[in-house]
């Protein structure tokens, strides 16, 4: 688990995802998101809220080299080279695409993120976060209509309870290797997110130990 009292964005970029399973395309930014203040205050705890609680750690795998797994290459990249955050994370999102190899595999935002300030056994550093929105939920708009009356539609937008699929990858690691933390509230594929996406174990520590028997 982690601690974000002192954490904070750094960087901060909105892609979508499609699935090439149904023939839908990724959308890609080009520049970070610039927060007004109300948003990110908001948005800091949102995303990081679920690691706060999370009790299970996992390390990259891969069957022959490690730095052959995409996940592992990609986040050494943007955290040792400052201008590479932009052009990462589209690959990050392209190799997201790639793991869509089914109807059920949902598109939806992916929200790449920097931080600095993540607190993790008495160690501070930066993470990358990844974080994908699958379902976005119904909230009404009011608006000033032309005859200046007032007037409400339905608009849909993420919801500020949970996130659906995130991973915080820090940069720090262990004997076994960096450290990852990942959640999944929207496991209808439990393959999709950890093993094909991420590429992960878990780790050999006292939780998983714990989480086994």
């Amino acid at each position: 688990m982690i601690s974000r009292k002192n954490a904070s964005i750094s960087k901060f970029i909105i892609h979508k995802v499609g699935n090439k399973f149904n023939d839908t395309k990724n959308a890609f930014s080009e520049k970070i998101v610039d927060f007004d203040e109300a948003s990110y205050e908001l948005m800091l705890p949102f995303l990081l809220r679920p690691f706060g609680t999370a009790v299970q750690s996992y390390r990259f795998n891969h069957h022959s080299n490690i730095a052959l797994n995409e996940i592992n290459s990609y986040s050494s990249q943007i955290f040792n080279e400052d201008d590479a955050f932009i052009e990462v994370s589209k690959h990050i999102v392209t190799h997201l695409f790639e793991q869509s190899n089914s109807s059920q595999i949902k598109t939806g935002d992916v929200l790449i993120v920097l931080f600095e300030g993540i607190e993790y056994q008495e160690i501070t550093t930066n993470a990358i976060g990844i974080f994908k929105i699958e379902n976005k939920v119904d909230f009404f708009q009011t608006y000033l209509d032309d005859n200046e009356s007032f007037d409400v539609v339905i608009q849909k937008g993420i919801s500020t309870k949970r996130i659906d699929k995130g991973c915080l990858i820090l940069n720090t690691s262990d004997t076994e290797g960096t450290v990852v933390l990942s959640v999944d509230n929207n496991n209808y594929d439990a393959q999709y997110w950890i093993k094909n996406f991420l590429s992960v174990k878990l780790a050999d520590d006292y939780n998983s130990h714990t989480q086994n028997y």
